[in-house]
Formats: structure tokens, sequence, C-alpha cells
């Protein structure tokens, strides 16, 4: 890749753009994509596919940690109610909505690994075609 800097043009390799984005910590989600597109365009893969598939790894990965969080709220909630002066038939129906929704959450985040395995999948055979 060519790129423009301090009005030189410089040539990047593909290794020499990887490490710039693993070395960036910093780096907005958008340039990464980008940067994993124009990785596709040398492997062979193709910038766009490499470059959304890449993207929606990054947003189900983000759902997945929005999804880990609420869960252990629920659990924070089932203990906090555990602890008051609820009956025991509130206190069990309510525990049943929210192993209902732990189970319903976990489901969600598990089909979500197998989506983000097979876009790794198939990014990585497409590169080899």
């Amino acid at each position: 890749m060519k790129i423009k800097k301090n009005g030189k043009i410089l040539e990047l390799s593909e290794s020499e753009i990887k490490r710039i984005v693993e070395n960036s910590g910093t780096v907005d989600e958008g340039i990464i994509s980008t940067f994993k597109g124009i990785g596709g365009m040398f492997k062979g893969t193709g910038f766009n596919y490499t470059k959304y598939a890449y993207e929606l790894t990054g947003s189900i990965k983000d759902i997945n940690e929005e999804l880990e969080e609420t869960m252990g709220e629920l659990e924070k909630i089932l203990d906090k109610s555990n602890k008051s002066k609820m009956s025991n038939i509130s206190y069990d129906r309510l525990s049943k909505h929210i192993a209902d929704a732990l189970e319903a959450y976990q489901m969600v985040i598990d089909t979500n690994e197998i989506i983000m395995e097979d876009l790794e999948k198939s990014v990585s055979t497409e590169r080899n075609r």
C-alpha cells in the first residue's frame, strides 16, 4: 500500500500495516477495520469483505460484552432480592424471570461466538482462493 507522509510516498507491506494496527491501542474501530480491509486486499480476500467482516465481528463482541455486563447486573438484583423481605412466592417468581433472561442472554452470546468463528473461517477461506 502506498501512503503519503510529509510529502514523501511510502510503500507499506502487509506486515507493516498489521504492526501499525496492533501497536495502536487507541485507534478507532473504523480505522482498524480499514487496515484489516487493506490486509484482505493483499491476501486476495477483497478489501470490502474483510473490512466489513471485521466490523461485524467487532460489533458482535460489543454486544456480547454488554450482555455479559447485564447478566452480572441481573445476578446482583437476584442477590439483593434474596436478602430482602420479599415473600418466597415473589422471590421464586422473580428468580424464574431472571433465570429465563440469563438463559436467553447466554444463548445469544453462544450464538454470537459461533458467528464470529464462522466469519473468521470465511475470511481465511476467501484468502486462500
